[in-house]
């Protein structure tokens, strides 16, 4: 489901749920109206405006949780609004829990929710609860499953002194109360123990507890219910635009003890030699418990593990300074992998500062030299690796000479990057990078196909055509198949579309430099269909094709299929005041096909793909930032 046009809103906006929620709705092409306490508090907003699409597409308002009416302007026009906002306060720092944890979550819920009651427009309220408003009960006992059915009992909480839980027990009934007396449609989420990485300049409570695991000397024998924060984000948004979503949804990856969680992280970080012993302060009385999840596996979601990162694993991309490769190399840095990268030119500051300037980089990021016509070349570039991304190819629409420009660079660069893998036995996989030219240029394609995986591009056909560049797609992935066959290499591949979307690099891809030529007023333009996709969608593909174990084969990547004449439409939508082509150039691409391809498969990674529209402004965007257009 595309977000674009839709405007939606989120409270709390600085907080660890919500600045990953606010991500991905922005990544999915939403408009997002966002409170926070303090606009004038850099900390909180300025990581937020630095999100990809925040400047075009997120709006920060100042709101006050004790306030009435805070929330009208917020929520006034929006098709939903997530309410995350609620005080996390450590227990030992709460000196007066009516006024610190109560009121702010009781009467700010409500507070939001009058402004919700009050906008005709608002088609669904995704509340954040806790699993703490479910399991802080006393009939909690060993070996009962705990699901949605259960609730916390206030009276217990309040016994105890379990401000926390408390708190979200009585906003969550009275939204619940507030919902049903005045026709909102309305759905919680109840995260366990939230966990994986921040956006923020500062951790999260819970990302705390992790950080006083690393820096402690003992730790308390406790059970803790975990989830990983991306999952949680993506349930909200789940629950918003699946229709059929109702009531609550425990998210819950799985449980673990404090002493299986330090065991894994010395397994990730030797290096730190964290403690296992236990503190006998505070023994072990929670009953030993499950949660079901499967409710919130019903949206669709597959759930991260908690041991899941890149964190101390190594991987490899060829060709770090291309479009795909260069967002490849951005989020396997945001995902806390080691990367070795190989580009041609060392010395080329175009080509390596803005690699340099990634978030992450300077830590985890080598750049290597290397030539993918000199045997042995990615040798050192492989070695201690646990995955490959070979990426690098030569992508030119006119050449001279085919064989030297084109076909070589990418046959053989393939089986020099593969030679080098097959001597290192730490390699678990390698994804590469091919392209739909090696799936559709074939002479069964007709106008109505669907095409799939399992199609294969004619080199014959191609060689006839003179399609040199989707020869050379042709002939590496043919290559590279009977490579990993003979050696028993694990290997995948991508098949993108016609990549667009923002660009990382100063300057433009081949793909993107059709967008750019509209845009730059080309007096016509070549009537054919392309299947289009953004860049970030094949970049997370490719990761997702080395971490998912059971991923396999060939993986086609397209969101959808458009003539370059529907683009231009799109184009005049966005932005009225360009002067676009209207005439359609016939040469060489009148007799295109007009087909199908399946993103099935694809999808079946978990893949949800940025709609067209979205990456069509997100491209200008970039462009206009890195001053290669000007409108």
């Amino acid at each position: 489901m595309s977000g674009a046009g839709k405007v939606v809103c989120v409270t709390g906006a600085s907080g660890y749920i919500a600045s990953w929620l606010i991500k991905m709705l922005l990544h999915r092409g939403y408009t997002v109206k966002a409170s926070v306490r303090d606009l004038n508090d850099p900390k909180k907003t300025e990581f937020l405006m630095a999100l990809d699409g925040a400047k075009e597409r997120l709006r920060l308002f100042q709101a006050n949780l004790l306030e009435e009416g805070s929330f009208d302007a917020i929520v006034d026009g929006c098709e939903g609004v997530f309410h995350t906002a609620s005080p996390l306060l450590h227990p030992t720092s709460v000196t007066n829990p009516q006024i610190e944890q109560l009121d702010p979550a009781l009467k700010g819920t409500l507070n939001v929710l009058r402004s919700c009651a009050r906008v005709s427009t608002i088609k669904r309220v995704v509340l954040t609860s806790s699993m703490r408003a479910v399991t802080c009960n006393r009939e909690l006992k060993d070996g009962v499953v705990v699901d949605e059915s259960w609730f916390a009992d206030p009276t217990y909480c309040e016994e105890r002194k379990l401000w926390y839980p408390l708190s979200k027990i009585l906003a969550e009934n009275a939204a619940w109360e507030f919902s049903k007396e005045h026709g909102i449609d309305m759905v919680a989420i109840i995260p366990g123990m939230v966990i994986g990485p921040i956006l923020q300049p500062y951790p999260s409570l819970t990302a705390g507890m992790v950080l006083n695991l690393v820096n402690a000397a003992s730790f308390y024998t406790a059970r803790m219910r975990w989830v990983d924060v991306r999952d949680v984000a993506y349930a909200h948004i789940l629950a918003f635009e699946v229709p059929s979503a109702s009531g609550r949804y425990c998210v819950v990856e799985g449980f673990a003890l404090w002493t299986e969680f330090i065991k894994t992280l010395n397994e990730l970080y030797p290096t730190l030699q964290l403690s296992d012993e236990c503190s006998t302060s505070t023994p072990l009385v929670e009953p030993n418990y499950e949660i079901s999840n499967e409710k919130a596996k019903s949206l669709g979601i597959e759930f991260i593990p908690f041991n899941m990162s890149g964190a101390g694993k190594v991987v490899c991309v060829t060709g770090a300074s291309g479009y795909i490769d260069s967002w490849l190399v951005k989020l396997l840095l945001d995902r806390g992998y080691t990367v070795k990268a190989s580009v041609r030119d060392l010395n080329d500051p175009n080509k390596t500062e803005f690699l340099m300037a990634l978030d992450g980089a300077k830590e985890r990021l080598h750049l290597f030299q290397a030539d993918l016509l000199e045997n042995g070349s990615f040798s050192a570039l492989v070695d201690g690796c646990e995955g490959v991304f070979h990426t690098a190819s030569p992508v030119l629409l006119s050449v001279s000479n085919p064989e030297a420009e084109l076909l070589d660079p990418a046959v053989k660069g393939t089986l020099n990057v593969l030679r080098s893998c097959a001597r290192v036995s730490c390699i678990k996989r390698v994804v590469l990078t091919s392209s739909m030219a090696a799936v559709a240029n074939n002479r069964e394609l007709k106008d109505g196909v669907v095409v799939d995986e399992s199609w294969f591009s004619d080199p014959s056909y191609c060689e006839e055509h003179k399609m040199w560049y989707v020869l050379s797609k042709i002939l590496a992935e043919n290559a590279a198949w009977q490579f990993t066959k003979k050696h028993g290499i694990d290997m995948i591949v991508i098949n993108p579309g016609m990549v667009i979307g923002p660009i990382l690099q100063p300057f433009a891809s081949q793909s993107v430099g059709i967008i750019l030529n509209l845009v730059n007023g080309a007096d016509s333009i070549k009537g054919a269909p392309f299947g289009w996709v953004d860049v970030r969608d094949v970049a997370y593909a490719h990761i997702l094709a080395f971490e998912i174990p059971s991923a396999s084969g060939r993986y086609c990547i397209i969101e959808r299929s458009a003539h370059i004449s529907q683009l231009t439409k799109l184009l005049r939508e966005l932005y009225p005041t360009l002067h676009l082509p209207d005439m359609c150039s016939t040469s060489g691409n009148s007799q295109h096909p007009d087909y199908g391809v399946s993103n099935k498969k694809v999808k079946s990674l978990g893949m949800e793909l940025i709609p067209l529209d979205v990456s069509l402004k997100d491209t200008i965007d970039s462009l206009k930032e890195k001053n290669l257009v000007s409108l």
